[in-house]
């Protein structure tokens, strides 16, 4: 494992947000209510406004601690000086990705199948994996079947101790103390946060939901 994020309790990945708001308010208020890594995916942007957009970003949580990553394109990463990159099976390599972003940045990978984790290179490489998805969500709708609960408990098994699991997929303030306790270290969340009114404040919500979870898990403070 390599290029480990400081903290991936609760992971933002950008989607839609309503139509009077501005995605990097949207981001940077979830920041300040408790997110800890931001994941800039966006399917139907252009890699030049890709790069414009994480510029944007980047500028308004620096300072934060939050951990900053690029979905899928390995060029616009390289555009944003500490920018990582959240890939999937049938996407770049994790080995490939480290190769060229090098061992200071997070490089993610999401599960599909338990045969992933035969490829010691990829997990080698990774900073931490993704099970995807837990439950059917609509803001995704071509992903693998759902993993479930069960899912998450024998994944968490299944991979080194050191190596961070984080859940994404059908995941809300109201069922994410149920994914902590299953063995995940963190939540990735779509549109609990930015179709909410008030994304700060969903944010507080989850983490808090998240970090209650974790401590109980671990009996001590998360």
């Amino acid at each position: 494992m390599s290029g480990r994020p400081s903290d991936l309790r609760l992971y933002l990945v950008t989607g839609d947000v309503p139509r009077e708001a501005d995605l990097v308010d949207v981001v940077a208020d979830a920041v300040a209510g408790g997110v800890t890594t931001v994941q800039l995916r966006d399917k139907t942007a252009s890699r030049d406004g890709l790069v414009r957009m994480g510029s944007r970003i980047v500028e308004r949580i620096g300072g934060t601690g939050a951990t900053f990553l690029v979905n899928d394109d390995l060029e616009v990463a390289r555009a944003l000086p500490g920018a990582g990159l959240h890939v999937g099976p049938d996407d770049l390599h994790p080995a490939d990705v480290r190769a060229v972003l090098g061992d200071d940045v997070a490089v993610g990978w999401s599960l599909h199948d338990l045969a992933q984790l035969d490829d010691a290179a990829a997990l080698a490489a990774c900073s931490y994996l993704a099970v995807s998805p837990v439950w059917p969500t609509p803001t995704k709708t071509d992903t693998t079947a759902p993993w479930g609960l069960d899912g998450v408990r024998r994944l968490r098994d299944a991979i080194p101790a050191t190596l961070p699991l984080v859940a994404i997929g059908g995941i809300n303030a109201d069922n994410a103390a149920s994914v902590v306790a299953a063995g995940a270290d963190g939540v990735c969340v779509v549109s609990a946060i930015c179709s909410a009114p008030d994304p700060g404040a969903a944010a507080r919500r989850l983490r808090a939901q998240v970090d209650t979870a974790l401590a109980a898990r671990t009996g001590g403070s998360s």
